[in-house]
């Protein structure tokens, strides 16, 4: 937060924002910064060598992937969550471990 404090400031003089406006805003910020932390401890403890991403994800591997492309890319939008439906992903377990960056 120490690192954007002079640009938020700035940003709500300019914006003539209340102190609780700015307040707020760099609360915002500390969240995010503690969120993107947090990930990238439980990524460094979880030992994986890549952490995979949808751009990776060959769906051409086999005919099977293209045919369900539409429904893989919708669960990014994380509607599921809100619905409170399951999801099952099926596949062999290892997979994901066995997972190599593309480029290293």
């Amino acid at each position: 937060m120490s690192q954007k404090l002079e640009q938020t400031l700035k940003e709500a003089a300019t914006k003539n924002l209340s102190v609780a406006a700015t307040l707020e805003s760099l609360a915002d910020l500390e969240l995010e910064a503690r969120n993107r932390r947090a990930v990238e401890r439980r990524f460094h403890l979880s030992r994986l060598h890549a952490q995979p991403s949808i751009d990776t994800f060959h769906f051409q591997h086999h005919k099977s992937r293209m045919q369900s492309k539409s429904r893989i890319l919708r669960l990014l939008d994380l509607n599921f969550l809100r619905e409170g439906t399951n999801v099952v992903l099926i596949g062999k377990p290892k997979a994901l471990l066995q997972a190599r960056p593309l480029i290293d």
